[in-house]
């Protein structure tokens, strides 16, 4: 999934749209039950997280042993813990909003970067 995001197939309609549905499912999400800021913040920060981590990978040589696993492992903890600490009531909504802003907060920076530069 990140080496398609991250690849020249993935064109900038692509990328708006998987960010405007991923805002939609957010909202429906939000209309049932909100999340409250501070998961919000963690959510969005495990997103830049995971793109930073993605840049690491890079730098890495190809025959490193831990090249994805610790993005892959970072990832999975940080959200299932970030889950587990969830109030009980309507927690998959909450889930699915946690998931959410971590995917926008890797979206965002991520085209942020790859953005076309405005003035040389």
């Amino acid at each position: 999934m990140f080496n398609f995001w991250y690849s020249k197939q993935c064109t900038r309609q692509i990328k708006l749209i998987v960010c405007i549905l991923t805002c939609a499912i957010i909202y429906i999400c939000s209309s049932i039950q909100q999340l409250t800021p501070l998961f919000v913040g963690i959510s969005l920060s495990i997103g830049l997280i995971i793109h930073l981590l993605r840049k690491l990978e890079l730098k890495i040589s190809n025959e490193h042993l831990y090249q994805q696993g610790f993005q892959i492992l970072f990832s999975i903890i940080s959200l299932v813990t970030l889950i587990q600490l969830l109030p009980t009531q309507n927690k998959i909504y909450l889930a699915i909003q946690c998931l959410g802003f971590s995917a926008i907060g890797l979206f965002i920076v991520s085209i942020y970067e790859n953005r076309a530069k405005r003035f040389e």
